[in-house]
């Protein structure tokens, strides 16, 4: 059996996700000399992720019985049902049919209480829109196969209890009470994976500029991501060619 991925590759994609992020804040504004405020420069420019999907991408690609399509950069557009089409962050095909996709995401202080909502409601609104478009067969009948990926950062802010809101009408899950942020994305990301929403979810938690990270659950670790990943080539490559053409058709 082919070993994990090694944690320093990990740690150097991480550490390239906070250098990624200085980068985008000193460029962000150059064209038009307006410039976003705080950290939002950062995570407004979008290529912070790219050590982090060449990695993943290298998985997709590293079995030598087959060749998988990798799309990292441009656009990644798959049909949705709610919206026309959705761009994604990485995208597998084989045999011109699609086999995976999977969305890159992050979040920095200091605002995690809103951020937070932000992330949990466009994980949720993907993972709504591309199961409805699999049960329309958007896709054919070959279900693809959805993954996720989020950096947190680790700070004050994201480790200390969040008060839930009080007076609601109905009491909230017990299983909230006295959770960090990053305690509610590893419940909510769970949950995720146990409903079948996504196939699988990595949650990285890591402090600003270092490339050490913690995983918060075993659950949602990298090399359960990983052993996911493989399995689903593993699948593909059983699928016999006229088999996979028909479920793809």
């Amino acid at each position: 059996m082919k070993d994990l991925t090694p944690t320093s590759t990990w740690q150097a994609a991480v550490l390239g996700y906070w250098e990624g992020l200085d980068l985008q804040q000193a460029k962000q504004g150059e064209a038009t000399g307006i410039k976003d405020t705080g950290n939002r420069a950062a995570v407004t420019g979008g290529k912070q992720m790219d050590a982090m999907q060449e990695v993943v991408a290298g998985l997709w690609r590293d079995d030598p019985e087959i060749t998988l399509e990798v799309r990292t950069t441009g656009h990644n557009n798959l049909p949705a049902y709610f919206r026309p089409a959705k761009n994604w962050d990485l995208l597998v095909l084989y045999r011109g049919s699609l086999i995976a996709a999977m969305e890159f995401k992050s979040q920095r202080g200091p605002s995690f209480g809103n951020n937070y909502n932000n992330r949990t409601e466009e994980a949720l609104g993907l993972a709504a829109d591309s199961q409805m478009a699999v049960e329309r067969g958007l896709f054919g009948r070959l279900k693809p196969w959805f993954g996720f990926i989020m950096i947190v950062e680790r700070a004050q802010g994201s480790l200390s209890p969040v008060k839930i809101p009080k007076n609601m009408p109905f009491p909230a899950d017990e299983i909230f009470e006295g959770a960090s942020y990053i305690g509610r994305y590893s419940i909510f990301f769970e949950r995720m994976v146990v409903e079948g929403n996504y196939d699988a979810v990595a949650l990285l938690t890591a402090e600003a500029g270092g490339r050490e990270f913690v995983e918060p659950s075993v659950g949602l670790s990298l090399a359960n991501l990983e052993a996911a990943i493989r399995s689903r080539i593993s699948y593909i490559k059983s699928l016999p060619d006229n088999v996979f053409d028909q479920l793809t058709e």
